[in-house]
């Protein structure tokens, strides 16, 4: 369950974190056009790590310096570029059936293991038997794929079999699957087909990575090595930075983010914006007092979410508008702004026969934003007679028991964006992977079924308009602003790719100029 911790990717600049301008309000792309890759170099990245570092390529959502670290020595079917859309990566092609009951993939010819194995389907299918067989994070996407019944056409093309309509199995492919040879017994120490060869690591301290000189994809990588430092604490991180002594430093908070906009000696970067984190909370409607669709309408009216922007995200961010998947295709931008009107939620209050609503929210130090916009949402409800006590847990504990934060009522929640079909199939639905807000029953079902067995393109906007719209009114998540999640690096660095996750970018087209 440590993926769902992560609720709390033509022209060189494309997909790239951009750097912030020196408008003190709100970031900007850089104007200046970035230098021509340029081959050479060592790059020394810094991310979080720790004692519970792994080296299982299965295991790779352990920790953020994990996932960097398999990004760099494998490969995925596909990614997420920087519009949000589906870019192959080993799959040379993945085409539905009229009706998304099979799904015919196709790999690259051409490919090779670090070991010299050329890549086939059988790997492939090995792969995702692997992740399903050993229970990794990634396994319940792939619960609809009926693998027994696997077809296979030739060295590299399968046709793989739904055990139900699914029109968004690309999508799936993109969540950190990562592609390793048939046969492998040791996930610790296994060849990939990635940009880079692991050298050595070290759990706690980092890892060394060379070129892999016959890498199949893109004109990178440009490095000659990347060391990936571990480094568990934020400020320290961006101290290294300051220092010299490494290149890059993932993760930074809004506030030092804010603090070093001036200083020329280093460039803050961000994502596109489809992948900054939904800032709000997440309300149970299976739960009371939620289960009345007008208390929680209540409750997203008693929002200042302007004075959050400034207040939380430092001016960084954006009001949110309680829907996820906002500059992404088929976000459904026609419906209104939830402004902040304390009078219309008392009003909804009252009509809901609701009295002195006091209500206690599940906050933490978990990461920058959660305890900041409790108290600040705590502060605001008031002048809709809505009292908001703090229940503020640990940060090693926030996430520790998933029966505890995936049943509470009313918590914090930062929730990393990924593509709409995928958000669906995750937090909706009687078959939620992660019912969070409890939305369920007949609509809602009918709504995700829609959504998950759409298959042309006609069908997925329409589903996607439906389903939000629904959830713009019935749902329970308050999303009150997007913030991005910073990154710092010298003026050198380049290239660095978020594809779908900032906190853990791709280093394939990294260069130092």
């Amino acid at each position: 369950m440590r993926a769902a911790a992560g609720i709390t990717a033509g022209t060189a600049g494309v997909g790239l974190l951009t750097a912030c301008g020196s408008d003190a309000k709100a970031p900007a792309a850089d104007a200046t056009a970035p230098p021509s890759p340029k081959r050479g170099g060592k790059l020394r990245a810094a991310f979080i790590g720790g004692s519970n570092e792994t080296a299982n390529v299965l295991k790779a959502a352990n920790t953020p310096i994990d996932y960097v670290r398999a990004r760099a020595v494998y490969d995925e079917l596909c990614v997420v570029d920087a519009e949000g859309k589906i870019e192959m990566q080993l799959a040379e092609s993945m085409t539905p059936n009229a009706d998304g009951t099979e799904w015919t993939l196709r790999v690259r010819s051409g490919v090779k293991f670090t070991d010299g194995r050329k890549l086939t389907i059988e790997d492939v299918l090995f792969t995702l038997q692997t992740y399903v067989d050993t229970k990794a994070n990634q396994a319940p996407l792939l619960a609809d794929v009926d693998l027994a019944k696997t077809r296979r056409k030739d060295e590299l093309t399968a046709v793989l079999v739904m055990k139900r309509p699914h029109g968004f199995l690309d999508q799936v492919f993109t969540q950190g699957i990562f592609v390793v040879p048939a046969g492998t017994t040791d996930f610790s120490a296994v060849p990939g087909s990635g940009p880079f060869i692991l050298q050595q690591h070290k759990v706690g301290q980092g890892a060394t990575l060379k070129r892999n000189p016959d890498y199949w994809g893109s004109a990178g990588p440009y490095l000659d090595e990347l060391e990936l430092v571990s480094i568990a604490d934020g400020a320290a991180r961006l101290n290294a930075l300051k220092a010299g002594q490494v290149d890059y430093a993932a993760s930074i908070s809004l506030v030092a983010g804010k603090a070093e906009r001036a200083n020329a000696a280093l460039q803050l970067l961000t994502p596109p914006k489809w992948e900054w984190p939904n800032f709000g909370a997440m309300l149970k409607r299976s739960q009371d007092p939620f289960t009345d669709a007008r208390v929680a309408q209540a409750l997203k009216y008693a929002v200042d979410r302007d004075q959050m922007v400034e207040r939380v995200t430092l001016g960084f961010g954006e009001v949110g508008n309680d829907l996820f998947g906002k500059y992404l295709p088929d976000y459904a931008q026609d419906l209104p702004q939830r402004q902040y009107d304390p009078e219309r939620a008392k009003k909804l209050l009252k009509d809901a026969g609701v009295d002195n609503l006091s209500l206690t929210i599940r906050t933490s130090d978990y990461e920058y934003g959660l305890a900041e916009g409790a108290a600040v949402l705590a502060e605001q409800a008031k002048k809709a007679g809505i009292t908001i006590g703090l229940d503020k847990v640990p940060a090693g504990d926030f996430f520790a028991d998933p029966k505890v934060f995936i049943g509470a009522k009313f918590q914090s929640a930062n929730r990393k964006p990924r593509p709409l079909p995928l958000d669906v199939l995750f937090f909706y639905g009687s078959d939620a992977l992660l019912p969070f807000t409890g939305v369920a029953g007949p609509k809602a079902d009918d709504l995700v079924t829609k959504v998950r067995s759409a298959v042309t393109e006609e069908q997925r906007k329409t589903a996607l308009a439906d389903i939000q719209h629904y959830l713009h009114e019935e749902g329970g998540d308050l999303v009150w602003a997007k913030a991005p999640v910073l990154a710092a690096a010298t003026p050198q660095v380049h290239g660095v790719k978020s594809l779908g996750y900032p906190t853990f970018p791709s280093f394939r087209d990294a260069y130092l100029a």
